[in-house]
């Protein structure tokens, strides 16, 4: 199983390109989120600056992230810099080789959270940005998102559970659509995840792995929290996943061996998940 780690386009890229590198990862997932308010200009420039990095470190891109909207914007509201940054970030993600780019749904709020509302308004965005993804030839994975305990009344987003991602995935009915599971976010929710991956099957194309202890949407590490990897990690066998173990991981340091250190422990807990599935 591919074992990859999600580093941020910004000015440690490189850096943390060549850390990854020597702590024996071969492939990463590229999160465009900061890329917000950037030109065609500034996106050309990133895609051969990002191409030089991953020649220069042996390193794949497997994987991506692009912006995405925040949460508490209703769906039905669009703005065109953000548009353009999603559109940018899946032909960026084809160029560069990512098979996936994992995709935000979003809420339609305003219509108190009703799904109908929220899949009608996801399908059309889906839906426009199929274009790129078929011109660039990569795929769009619906990802799961989490709920806020903090919050009451918690807000029910769409897609924090699989059954959202289930009727989306399958109303688009293309090869091109499938779903980016990620654990942290199921585990806030306490979700079932035994069920929802034996569910979602085939449809699951890649993944985002982390750790919290049902809280907070820490991103930590896959050993400090409390999911139990020894119960879903079979679970990826037993379906026939093929996709990466992608860690998504929150990291502040900016001491270079500390970062190291860092890039190494996370290979190695992800080589430890590949173990028990």
């Amino acid at each position: 199983m591919q074992k990859a780690i999600q580093i941020g386009y910004n000015e440690q890229f490189e850096k943390k390109c060549e850390f990854a590198q020597a702590g024996g990862f071969q492939f990463i997932a590229v999160n465009f989120t900061e890329m917000l308010n950037k030109t065609r200009k500034d996106w050309d420039f990133a895609i051969d600056n990002i191409q030089r990095i991953l020649d220069k470190t042996n390193l794949q891109c497997i994987q991506s992230h692009p912006y995405y909207y925040d949460l508490l914007l209703s769906s039905e509201t669009e703005k065109e810099e953000c548009e353009f940054a999603v559109l940018e970030a899946i032909r960026a993600s084809g160029k560069l080789g990512a098979s996936w780019c994992a995709l935000h749904p979003r809420t339609s709020i305003t219509s108190g959270y009703a799904n109908s509302e929220s899949l009608r308004d996801n399908k059309k965005y889906f839906t426009k940005y199929l274009e790129y993804a078929h011109k660039y030839n990569t795929g769009l994975a619906a990802e799961n998102l989490p709920i806020f305990p903090g919050i009451i009344p918690m807000m029910p987003f769409y897609g924090y559970c699989y059954e959202d991602l289930l009727n989306l995935v399958d109303s688009l009915n293309d090869e091109r659509v499938g779903i980016c599971w990620d654990f942290g976010h199921a585990h806030m929710i306490k979700a079932d995840q035994d069920t929802a991956l034996k569910a979602i099957g085939k449809r699951l194309k890649c993944t985002h792995v982390h750790n919290n202890f049902g809280r907070f949407d820490s991103h930590s590490l896959p050993d400090h929290g409390s999911i139990q990897w020894d119960e879903l990690m079979p679970v990826l066998t037993e379906i026939g996943y093929e996709g990466p173990l992608t860690a998504e991981v929150h990291c502040s340091y900016n001491d270079d061996d500390l970062l190291k250190s860092f890039m190494s422990h996370t290979y190695h807990c992800l080589s430890y998940l590949e173990k028990l599935a």
